[in-house]
């Protein structure tokens, strides 16, 4: 996910949590964490919120799955970040 330990994570996911909600702007870098770690969120039941998302967020999986799409393609072309 491009963290360098689980603190990371945690600190770095508020950084940029905070940053989005203040529109301040994020490097490629910052994008490119942040939309893996929602996909993984999204999806995994493991290390994220997976079958439970909808409880979790109060978005139905349809709902995110558009807002995620949405957000993976402006990010992609935004930021050039297909590369690992």
């Amino acid at each position: 996910m491009g963290f360098t330990s689980t603190a990371d994570l945690h600190n770095e996911g508020r950084r940029l949590r905070e940053a989005l909600r203040n529109s301040q702007p994020l490097t490629k870098d910052d994008w490119r964490r942040s939309l893996v770690a929602t996909e993984i969120a999204f999806a995994s039941d493991v290390y994220g919120s997976g079958c439970d998302w909808p409880i979790t967020t109060g978005l139905s999986d349809e709902e995110t799955i558009q807002l995620l799409r949405s957000a993976q393609r402006k990010i992609a072309r935004s930021a050039r970040i297909h590369q690992p």
